[in-house]
Parts: structure tokens; C-alpha cells; sequence
């Protein structure tokens, strides 16, 4: 969702060029805390991403130091009072809304390409392991605050994206890791310079987008299937799953 004409610091600023569109928060002040109307805005904008049948890449990045330090914490702590008004919940669910993002980020059927630019934690954190591929800087931190605050966090999605053991260690000690330590348990694919991050997603969107079209939608669509599936169905999905590729890719296996 392109940010109105008349506001001066748009709290999301979307730029395309070709088929790649580039997400970037930008309450820099704030280290791209997400309040309401941020988390509304990636929403509608996510929304919008999924309908264009031009898109091929997503790129979701921060302006600023950071890449999302969670959610807004004066807004959270409304929220925790039983204000849900103006807070980054759903006022009729009180679903916090970054679970939403997160949910659009997995079913998005391009790829979806992490930036950090700079530190993810808590709700950032979630949005990282949602993504399919993660860039980040060498000097960007990663964890999850949340036992400290007695909630569960980022348990889902960490989990599937480090496995349970690592998971479980982050979420207890509330350890804060560092680029090449992510790197090395699976956290993010790839660490670079911070001068080296435009070329490096520049690059990796490049490549992403002249993938076949649809296939990768395929397989996003089927890795959801069969994540918890018993292994005989699982199997049966992606060969139904092949076939149908197949047919898009005009018989190109």
C-alpha cells in the first residue's frame, strides 16, 4: 500500500521495481517498533502483494539501525491493560497483529526475502522466521524476550525455523545472538557488510524472480501441508503438488 500523497513520514514506505516490491518500516525512532497503524499498513500492504499477479519477489527491510525491535511497548502495555484501541491487536479478536503479518509472510505465494538491517527481536523476530530467505548485517542481534514478560513469544514460528532444542534455549535464557551465531543454527541464510546488504537482496531478488512463475507458490502452499502430515500423506501431496507444477510450467520438469 503506497503511503498517501500528503503524509510527511509514512510509517511504511513501499518502492517497486519490476516484479519486486520492497516493504521497508519506517519508524526509525521508534527502532520500526510496530504499533497499530504500522501493523495495519503491512497488512493492507501484504494483502495487496498477494492479489498482483506481476509480483514475483517481497523484500521486507528497516529504515534506521534496526530491522523490528517488536512490538511498540507503550502500545503493548494498553494492550495488556485491556485497552485495545490504537494498540497492534485486533480490537474485536485482540489477536496481536503481527501473528497476521506473520501468516500473510508464509502463505504469500512469492518469495518472501528478509533484510535485516539491523537488530530483530520479539514480534521482529517473528517476522525473520517467517520470511524465506533472511539477510542480515554482521552487527544486527537477534532473540526474544519473552518468558522475562510471561508470554510465549515467538515459539511457533522459532521453532520451525531453529528446531525445538535451539528454541527452547533462546526462549529460556532469553539469549540475545549475533549474526554469524543465527547464521550457524539456521536463524538467517546468509551475513554481509552493512555497505554489502543492497547488493546482496538486490541480487538474491534478481535471481528469486526469474524462477518459474507459480512454482514456488507450489511449494510454499504444499510445505505447509505437510509440515505435520504423517510422511505417506505428505509424500501423496507433493506428488499431486508436482504434477500441478508441471502443468503450469507448460510439461518443463
Amino acid at each position: 500500500m503506497e503511503a498517501a500523497p500528503h503524509d510527511p513520514q509514512p510509517v511504511l514506505v513501499s518502492t517497486r521495481d519490476a516484479g519486486v516490491l520492497t516493504l521497508t518500516l519506517n519508524r526509525p525512532d521508534q527502532r520500526n517498533a510496530l504499533d497499530h497503524v504500522l501493523a495495519r499498513r503491512l497488512l493492507d500492504a501484504l494483502s495487496g502483494a498477494a492479489a498482483d499477479p506481476t509480483l514475483r519477489v517481497l523484500v521486507l527491510t528497516g529504515s534506521g539501525t534496526a530491522f523490528c525491535a517488536g512490538d511498540d511497548l507503550a502500545a503493548t502495555a494498553r494492550w495488556r491493560a485491556g485497552e485495545y484501541a490504537d494498540t497492534p491487536a485486533d480490537p474485536r479478536t485482540h489477536e496481536h497483529l503481527y501473528l497476521a503479518v506473520c501468516r500473510n509472510l508464509l502463505t504469500l505465494p512469492v518469495p518472501v526475502v528478509i533484510a535485516a538491517n539491523g537488530p530483530a527481536i520479539g514480534a521482529g523476530l517473528s517476522l525473520l522466521c517467517a520470511a524465506d530467505h533472511r539477510i542480515a548485517v554482521r552487527d544486527a542481534v537477534f532473540g526474544t524476550p519473552a518468558l522475562r514478560h510471561g508470554h510465549l513469544g515467538d515459539a511457533t514460528l522459532l521453532t520451525r525455523t531453529v528446531g525445538p532444542a535451539q528454541a527452547t534455549r533462546l526462549y529460556l535464557t532469553g539469549a540475545t545472538l549475533e549474526a554469524e551465531e543465527a547464521a550457524r543454527i539456521g536463524l538467517v541464510d546468509r551475513v554481509v557488510a552493512a555497505e554489502e546488504l543492497p547488493t546482496a537482496v538486490a541480487t538474491t531478488a534478481a535471481d528469486l524472480a526469474a524462477l518459474p512463475p507459480g512454482a514456488f507458490a507450489l511449494f510454499k502452499r504444499l510445505r505447509e501441508q505437510v509440515l505435520h502430515a504423517p510422511t505417506d500423506v505428505a509424500l501423496l501431496l507433493q506428488d499431486r503438488g508436482h504434477h500441478e507444477s508441471h502443468r503450469l510450467n507448460g510439461g518443463r520438469t
